[in-house]
């Protein structure tokens, strides 16, 4: 998505020209970085299984795994390398793991990005039900959201279309094509299971991704939730406080504001775009918190109030 989504602040030409230039040495680094602590975490899950000593590897297992989903939105803005087709392979290969279509999270989330925070035509927060204290503690613990993720992949390769009125009908059927070809790769990878006994695929892969699920949850939730529905971008999108590890795992997304602004702007340059809003803003941070801060403030609103729209009116609330 090569867009600018700012209205009221404005960083000069050339220096967005400096920051938007793509790289593929910052993009095989962090993809390496990445994939290559996934895999080092492997080995050790293997050596430690069944010891007190696979717990946190465990853990660490599934947060690495489904931050793998910060690689997918990325990828899918095509910015993390420079050349197009690294950003299709690695993108696929992320998605394929987190058991969601690439093509159907890129349509939704530039949907999400050219009307963000618009009840009706935001594909990311359409139908969305009301948050209550209960609801919210299932969905930030993912504990809600794996049945639904489930069951989309399985809907669009039956070729269900009503939940998904945002795409074209040349986009659907891409879309129904790839699921397809997921369920495909989820029973080979479940054969080649069953027939060779192993059961690599569920203690490396399957059972850290689903248990971990809230780790991601903490971005996830922190973007927009409880922003107002307007269409400046220094109102509808948060910025995060995060220490370096926090940012490494989350591709420079808790510089959410600066990525919403000017989304073809690499991830690796989000901090110096940043300081440049911030300077064009006259030196006025955007709304900014941090990851836990906000979901203390989330449950205690939810638990004094009830209930709370899906994305919120009240940003003082929060």
């Amino acid at each position: 998505m090569d867009a600018s989504f700012a209205k009221t602040i404005r960083v000069d030409p050339k220096r967005l020209k400096a920051l938007g230039k793509k790289s593929n040495a910052h993009g095989w680094l962090q993809v390496v970085t990445h994939l290559g602590a996934i895999l080092v975490c492997t080995i050790f899950l293997a050596s430690a299984w069944g010891s007190l000593w696979a717990v946190p590897v465990f853990i660490v297992q599934g947060i690495l795994i489904n931050c793998l989903y910060a690689g997918v939105h990325e990828l899918s803005h095509n910015s993390v390398f420079k050349t197009r087709r690294l950003n299709e392979l690695f993108g696929r290969l992320f998605a394929f793991i987190l058991l969601m279509g690439r093509d159907q999270d890129k349509y939704e989330h530039f949907q999400h990005h050219r009307y963000t925070q618009d009840l009706e035509r935001d594909a990311e927060i359409v139908g969305g039900e009301p948050f209550t204290f209960k609801s919210y503690l299932l969905y930030v613990s993912g504990i809600s959201y794996w049945p639904a993720r489930f069951s989309e992949v399985i809907r669009l390769s039956l070729g269900r279309t009503d939940s998904w009125p945002h795409l074209s009908e040349a986009q659907f059927k891409k879309v129904h094509k790839e699921a397809r070809l997921m369920i495909i790769g989820y029973v080979l990878i479940a054969l080649a299971s069953v027939v060779s006994g192993s059961l690599a695929a569920l203690y490396y892969w399957l059972l850290p991704m689903l248990i971990m699920k809230c780790f991601h949850m903490l971005q996830n939730t922190v973007e927009h939730t409880g922003m107002p529905h307007d269409d400046n971008v220094l109102l509808n999108t948060r910025t995060v406080t995060a220490n370096p590890l926090m940012m490494k795992l989350f591709w420079n997304m808790p510089y959410h504001t600066a990525h919403h602004t000017y989304p073809m702007v690499p991830f690796y340059r989000l901090p110096d775009l940043h300081a440049e809003i911030v300077a064009a803003n006259g030196g006025k941070q955007p709304p900014t918190t941090s990851h836990w801060g906000f979901q203390v403030q989330m449950l205690r609103k939810l638990k004094r109030e009830g209930t709370s729209k899906y994305t919120g009116q009240d940003i003082s609330a929060y």
